[in-house]
């Protein structure tokens, strides 16, 4: 029989299981521990929620009917104006029928009350020889800037305040209930003033401090911003807030803690004390009439007393038990783990590029050899797929320097300096292009013609990427060419008149013969059959006449003065490039000062969002109408903007070009 360390991984992990089965005395007794110490922190956990509940309950009953205390008085001073007596007699008697009242405060606006007086805030509050009237406020209590007053004025609701010492009212250390309350002024409720309730505070003191916790424990109170009411450790009540606590002691868990109170929730949570530095478990619950919360804190060991002892004694039994059984598994495991450990600390080295590195040579022939058999062939693999990937990378990368060289070349023969013609006030012009990658086929144009002549055009070439924008380039350039060679000389020899006559010049003035001449260039030896629409204009900018042609592209949206946006009419003629001989004819519209053209391929009306919905012409004809009072640029970058928008993170399917013409007639020259 062979050894076992020449024995297969299945049959050294059966022995390992086998013997593992003797440790289940052990887990049976682990099992009736965890059992029963769950079964005891559940019951543990219940009596401390409880016992908080309880103090909870003590504290509203005395904190809950105060803002209802409060509310009764602002009813009384909304329902009709008290008189000074009577207010005061309102107070006495609220402090008789309410124990845990100390004082209660009528606070007006300045001049609310009494006209030209900036204070007036009745006030009766307790003595030991019985209920005392004062009146608030002067230079030494400005209460107008108080936080009691303050803030239930400007949340107009009820409020209340921090902990504070009431310097000027009750000379006492207490907490106010405040609410707002009105009165109507040219119909509208406008604040009056400030409604308050005072409760002191010692009797919480009291109450919380001598709250009895197993042997150690104890209970605190923090307000809605964390500051400590109640806490044993000397100078920390009203010092100190749960936070600064954490930060003074670098105790993150409190901080969440108390981030978690003030936000009203109830939970049961292990925690270390700060002031006892004993493990335990802290219970902590809202008051629901002041935002305040309670915590309790339980010692672990005191808690838990019961199973500690359950604990001591299963660890004695199985003690001895699991030593043994540990020895046994670092035997057995180390024999599994010894050659893949070899094989990890070579698998370190592939993964740290190192892919010729040695492997282990292995005497078993088990499956850990068949792994270092097959890790080799791994190795072979990487090296050869790293040597394919390094190339496919350098050629990638070559073809995206070149696509980004070819785009920055396309943008470069755009005209892009808005306005183009800063000395020229007949007209406001901006253009814009987004294409779908890298390089695209949309592109527009625009430049005189002439004496007070002004081309513009815009076109989208079939397809996309690389070939759109070369053929782009040709068309762009082309139709330049033959606009500012027409009437200038640059006849072809189709222009001649048998017998050498030349025909009447061509004038750059007229859009359907220059799409004419440049679909019949264009459709020259163009053997992959591409073509481009164009959308050409002629204005002149001294009296408005706008002459145009289209070469089957979309109709441009007309903007008149005063009027809604419209699309502009088109003959439905060929696209240019496709085939020769076609004659494209010119339309004429006059534009007013004020009206406006606004240019546009077909991906602004057929960009998609991810529903698959298109943009479409009626939502762009809406879009412009909102932003008819935009100038040329403002309205191409609102418009790509609504574009983007809709798309919602679509990928863009086709360029995006715009081209916004505003005229805004002849300058008038002062005479």
């Amino acid at each position: 029989m062979r050894p076992i360390f020449a024995q297969g991984l299945a049959f050294r992990l059966s022995a390992l299981v086998l013997t593992g089965a003797g440790a289940v005395l052990v887990a049976i007794v682990a099992t009736t521990y965890l059992l029963a110490r769950e079964a005891l922190l559940e019951h543990a956990e219940t009596n401390a929620r409880n016992m908080a509940q309880a103090l909870v309950n003590r504290i509203e009953s005395m904190l809950a009917p105060i803002p209802r205390v409060v509310q009764g008085m602002v009813y009384d001073i909304e329902d009709g104006e008290l008189t000074e007596e009577a207010i005061f007699q309102r107070q006495r008697r609220l402090l008789a029928d309410n124990e845990g009242l100390y004082g209660t405060a009528l606070a007006y606006e300045p001049g609310g009350r009494i006209p030209g007086r900036e204070y007036y805030a009745p006030y009766t509050f307790r003595t030991p020889l019985g209920p005392k009237t004062t009146f608030l406020g002067g230079s030494d209590y400005r209460y107008h800037s108080m936080d009691w007053y303050q803030i239930p004025r400007e949340l107009d609701r009820a409020v209340w305040s921090e902990p504070y010492f009431d310097e000027g009212g009750g000379n006492a250390l207490m907490s106010t209930c405040s609410m707002p309350f009105h009165r109507v002024v040219d119909g509208k409720k406008v604040v009056a003033g400030v409604a308050t309730a005072d409760v002191s505070l010692e009797w919480l003191k009291r109450l919380v401090a001598g709250t009895s916790v197993l042997e150690t424990g104890y209970a605190y109170l923090i307000t809605r911003n964390g500051t400590y009411v109640t806490h044993p450790a000397p100078g920390v009540a009203f010092n100190e807030s749960i936070f600064s606590r954490a930060e003074e002691f670098g105790d993150e868990q409190l901080r969440r803690i108390g981030q978690d109170m003030i936000r009203g929730n109830s939970k049961f949570v292990p925690q270390r004390s700060l002031h006892s530095g004993k493990p335990g478990f802290l219970v902590y619950a809202p008051l629901p009439s002041t935002g305040w919360s309670l915590g309790v804190f339980y010692p672990r060991d005191e808690l838990l007393a019961s199973v500690n002892r359950l604990a001591l004694i299963a660890a004695g039994l199985g003690g001895g038990g699991f030593i043994a059984l540990t020895l046994l598994i670092v035997f057995i495991a180390r024999s599994i783990t010894t050659p893949l450990s070899r094989l990890t600390a070579a698998a370190r080295e592939v993964a740290g590029g190192k892919l010729d590195a040695p492997l282990p040579q292995l005497t078993s022939r088990d499956e850990v050899a068949e792994l270092a058999e097959s890790f080799g062939h791994m190795q072979t693999s990487l090296r050869d797929y790293i040597r394919d990937l390094t190339q496919a990378t350098a050629s990638r990368e070559r073809m995206e320097s070149e696509l980004r060289i070819a785009h920055d070349i396309q943008m470069g023969i755009l005209p892009k300096i808005f306005p183009p013609f800063p000395d020229t006030n007949e007209i406001d012009l901006f253009a814009s292009l987004t294409p779908a990658r890298e390089v695209g086929g949309d592109f527009y144009d625009f430049f005189p013609c002439g004496e007070d002549q002004f081309c513009f055009l815009v076109g989208d070439v079939s397809g996309k990427g690389v070939p759109a924008a070369f053929y782009m380039a040709v068309a762009k350039t082309l139709i330049k060419a033959v606009a500012e060679s027409s009437g200038t000389g640059g006849q072809r020899a189709s222009d001649f008149l048998p017998g050498g006559a030349v025909q009447a010049t061509r004038r750059c003035t007229d859009p359907g013969r220059i799409l004419t001449r440049a679909n019949n260039d264009l459709a020259q030896d163009n053997e992959s059959c591409m073509f481009v629409t164009i959308f050409c204009a002629v204005l002149n900018m001294k009296t408005g006449e706008l002459r145009y042609a289209s070469a089957g592209h979309n109709p441009p949206v007309l903007l008149r003065a005063g009027g809604a946006a419209s699309y502009l009419p088109t003959r439905q003629e060929p696209v240019a490039g496709a085939m020769e001989g076609v004659a494209y004819t010119s339309d004429t519209l006059t534009l007013a000062p004020g009206d406006g053209l606004l240019l546009y391929t077909d991906g602004v009306t057929e960009a998609m969002n991810p529903a698959l919905e298109l943009y479409g012409e009626e939502r762009l004809l809406a879009r412009i109408e909102t932003a008819r009072d935009l100038d040329a640029r403002g309205l191409c970058e609102n418009l790509a903007g609504a574009v983007h928008g809709f798309a919602a993170g679509a990928e863009q399917s086709d360029d995006i070009t715009l081209l916004a013409l505003l005229y805004q007639g002849p300058e008038q020259i002062e005479g």
